[in-house]
């Protein structure tokens, strides 16, 4: 969505009709619409019925007050875990428009609490969210509201988007979580530390996203010290303490012996993952084509992250976080380790953010396809950029890590 004064001048002047962003659909009233029906629905209305897949959303406004809710899709049965399924979207194909009017379709039953009230729960609400996202399966639960639900816009470049939000006055679970044996075990560990709790679930084969649940409620640590922790702050957290998990094996690993090329798109977002045999490193560069989200000039603004084998780094945050991790898993199946160069191009399609669960999956599906192997770094820049819709030129010379392995020499070649 816009952000800068000027956007929004654009937006007052565009009334979502004229399209002077230059956006293919206007992200405003496209949520507008999504949740029309939704408001319709729970018109009038002081409770609902439904399965939450399920979901929760925690804020970072008024921190240490938060609010944390759980979200209700129209929905009953198992057919509920469609609504926050990021890996069952890629695999369908799910567009951009179809993954808005799902999120916004969604009721964000919140109450307001106390981080500290994650050990010892004095809020209701806060005691049934937390014994709902222990759950590996859709659950139905019947919510009372406080307040008649309101319509907000919450789009998030980290955070899955959510539409409708409202004050709950009780939450009840109809019937009984599916509990996996090892959360109950890691969640019922008072003297765990979060960190890690958050290890031995992955290594029992904890999807990421519950893993994620799980430290946001509060429900990992030890019992004393435990914290409701935002989402936002939550998908970051774990992503990077499993990704340097992993990096710590992934260092002893021999190096890979030929130079590999994997890519993949999927919501206007282009990927470009390539493997060069020498010690690791990892560099991601980011290219925002003008007219996609966030981006409103006329040339494509390049952001670069990166580190080095000896733990030296440059601005790493939770988009570089996303794309990390499936890339040590990757390498950690292969027991190999190399240079890592990740180029991610966003393009205009991509005209609402829908969170980092697509940097992380679209990751992961391109390093799950056969890659194209080369003799040469240079034959492999070459097929990236032609997949690239933006110039060589204006991305290849910000690549820090290729300036330290050839000394230039793969640059000039390219830009004389």
């Amino acid at each position: 969505m816009p952000h800068t004064p000027r956007e929004r001048g654009l937006c007052a002047k565009c009334k979502g009709s004229r399209r002077l962003c230059g956006r293919p659909k206007c992200p405003i009233l496209f949520r507008v619409e999504a949740m029309k029906q939704v408001a319709i629905n729970l018109e009038n209305k002081e409770e609902m019925f439904g399965s939450t897949p399920p979901s929760t959303l925690v804020g970072e406004w008024n921190y240490p007050q938060i609010y944390v809710g759980g979200l209700i899709p129209p929905e009953i049965g198992d057919n509920a875990a469609f609504f926050d399924s990021p890996r069952l979207w890629l695999v369908k194909g799910v567009t951009l428009d179809e993954i808005i009017r799902l999120r916004s379709s969604m009721v964000n039953s919140r109450t307001q609490v106390h981080v500290r009230d994650a050990a010892f729960p004095r809020n209701k609400v806060l005691e049934r969210i937390q014994e709902m996202v222990i759950s590996s399966r859709p659950i139905d639960v019947e919510v009372h509201f406080e307040k008649r639900p309101r319509f907000r816009f919450t789009f998030d470049g980290i955070i899955t988007p959510v539409g409708v939000t409202a004050h709950t006055r009780d939450l009840i679970l109809a019937q009984n979580p599916s509990v996996p044996r090892v959360v109950d075990r890691i969640v019922c560990d008072y003297d765990l530390k979060a960190s890690q709790a958050i290890l031995k679930l992955y290594s029992h084969g904890i999807d990421v996203y519950h893993i994620q649940r799980l430290l946001s409620t509060g429900l990992l640590g030890i019992k004393k010290q435990r914290r409701i922790v935002p989402t936002r702050w939550s998908i970051t957290a774990v992503d990077k303490i499993i990704g340097d998990f992993l990096l710590k094996e992934v260092k002893c690993m021999p190096l890979i012996n030929e130079i590999l090329l994997f890519h993949h798109e999927y919501l206007g977002n282009h990927y470009e993952i390539l493997l060069i045999p020498r010690p690791y490193s990892f560099e991601m560069i980011e290219i925002w084509m003008p007219r996609s989200v966030w981006v409103s000039g006329k040339n494509p603004s390049v952001f670069v992250n990166w580190e080095l084998h000896d733990g030296r780094a440059q601005e790493m945050d939770g988009g570089y976080y996303a794309v990390r991790l499936p890339v040590l898993e990757y390498l950690r199946r292969i027991k190999r380790q190399a240079c890592v160069i990740a180029v991610r191009e966003i393009r205009p399609e991509y005209y609402a953010p829908v969170g980092n669960w697509q940097i992380r999956e679209n990751v992961r599906a391109a390093l799950s396809r056969n890659p194209e192997v080369f003799d040469d770094v240079r034959e492999a820049i070459a097929r990236m950029s032609s997949r690239l819709k933006t110039s060589l030129h204006l991305w290849l010379p910000k690549s820090y890590l290729l300036k330290l392995l050839e000394k230039q020499t793969i640059l000039d070649s390219f830009l004389r």
